[in-house]
């Protein structure tokens, strides 16, 4: 259960295992309905964010800058922005989403990245900018 509906942590979501996503705002009979589904065995995800579920699996891979590491377009853009060396808030004003939202994103790029922190996150995207 969620409230965020970009398409990105949908996916990043799915990449990490998840068997349902469900919105804030769902009503109680579909939260009911969606862990008893995933209880089962089943994949549930909400109607608001099934398209885009749908959308993500049919779009062709973006080529990471980074062999063996698959990035999202946003976090390929949140991983450009620590390495222009912007903090959170800046980077969530820049790309018009919550600092919550960034936080997420910058989790997903430490474990994808293989690094322990921000700053070693910005010095690998600093040394393989794209050109």
């Amino acid at each position: 259960m969620t409230m965020l509906e970009e398409r990105d942590t949908l996916l990043a979501a799915v990449r990490a295992g998840a068997r349902g996503y469900m919105v804030k705002g769902a009503s109680r009979d579909e939260i009911v309905r969606a862990v008893q589904a995933v209880a089962h065995g089943e994949a549930i995800f909400g109607a608001r964010v099934a398209p885009d579920l749908l959308a993500g699996a049919m779009a062709a891979p973006q080529p990471s800058r980074f062999p063996g590491t698959t990035l999202t377009e946003r976090e390929g853009q949140v991983l450009d922005c620590l390495a222009d060396g912007l903090s959170n808030a800046a980077i969530a004003e820049r790309l018009g989403v919550s600092a919550k939202t960034v936080a997420n994103h910058v989790s997903i790029l430490l474990t994808k990245l293989y690094v322990t922190d921000r700053a070693q996150a910005a010095l690998l995207a600093r040394q393989n900018r794209r050109r």
